[in-house]
């Protein structure tokens, strides 16, 4: 499952921050937050113009971190116009999450006394009070974070549990000396079941027989896989798999491998029979400078 972008928008004081931070901590994800990330850019802009400006940005960043990790953005996002720009710059599978607490809430909590500030004049373009906050239509989700009954922090962050469910998945270990059309066969079948596709990847020594480092290899699968539902990790280079009792998961064996596969092997790659790879295999080899554009 690719990483996933959460949007929490709402006003100031709504709960986003502590949703954020408490979601992070359960599900393990990056935050980006309204007031640290002003700080950190020393941006006192809130204009319209202003506004639009940073959050565009933030949501560029927000992009580039999730090719490693969730990642939270806590913003009040005033703007529907600017909120349907930061959906089309984020990746499809990007989840905007309304806050909705009530001004009434928000404006009694207070806990920085900005409303008062705002309310007096001595604040000005204050998101609720002298500047609009237009209703999300493009939220996929709204919690109410008002504190009655049922609506408590750790309640609200159990119902974003199913945005981090991942399926169970098959792992497929072995050494892809390297990656060969034999092996992408293999994990095809399973993509075509629709399952999740873990690659283990033996940590090896390199030698003769051997010649690509794990991380190599790592990079080697996930440069043919890109986009695709398939992850990898580096693990021991086992000599056995021994489990006891059924334990919820199968060890099978493909008995369906078309005859014009056994022919085809990692020793021949390594031999120079090229032929056995896929062309992003082989762009990868060429990039890397291992094999020589021929």
């Amino acid at each position: 499952m690719a990483n996933r972008i959460i949007w929490f928008t709402g006003l100031s004081g709504a709960g986003k921050t502590s949703i954020a931070i408490a979601a992070a901590e359960r599900y393990g994800c990056e935050v980006l937050d309204g007031d640290t990330i002003r700080d950190f850019f020393s941006n006192k802009d809130f204009s319209h113009e202003g506004r639009e400006r940073h959050l565009l940005g933030i949501a560029r960043m927000a992009k580039m971190i999730s090719k490693h990790t969730h990642v939270l953005c806590s913003f009040i996002t005033p703007y529907e116009n600017v909120r349907e720009k930061i959906l089309e710059i984020l990746p499809d599978n990007t989840i905007m999450v309304h806050i909705s607490t009530s001004l009434e809430v928000c404006e009694k909590r207070d806990a920085k006394g900005l409303y008062a500030k705002a309310r007096s004049g001595e604040i000005s373009n204050f998101t609720g009070i002298s500047d609009p906050f237009d209703e999300p239509k493009c939220a996929h989700i709204s919690l109410d974070s008002s504190g009655e009954a049922g609506k408590s922090v750790d309640q609200l962050v159990d119902q974003l549990a199913h945005l981090f469910e991942k399926p169970k998945a098959v792992l497929l270990p072995g050494r892809w000396q390297p990656l060969h059309l034999g092996h992408e066969w293999l994990i095809q079948r399973e993509l075509d079941q629709g399952s999740r596709v873990v690659i283990g990847i033996r940590d090896t020594p390199i030698t003769e027989a051997d010649p690509f480092s794990a991380d190599v290899r790592k990079r080697m699968i996930e440069h043919r896989y890109a986009g695709e539902d398939v992850e990898t990790l580096i693990m021991p280079d086992i000599e056995a798999i021994s489990y006891g009792r059924k334990v919820g998961y199968q060890v099978r064996e493909a008995d369906d491998i078309p005859s014009e596969l056994f022919s085809v092997s990692a020793t021949g790659v390594r031999g120079g029979n090229h032929a056995n790879v896929s062309a992003k295999v082989m762009e990868f080899m060429i990039q890397e400078g291992i094999w020589d554009d021929e």
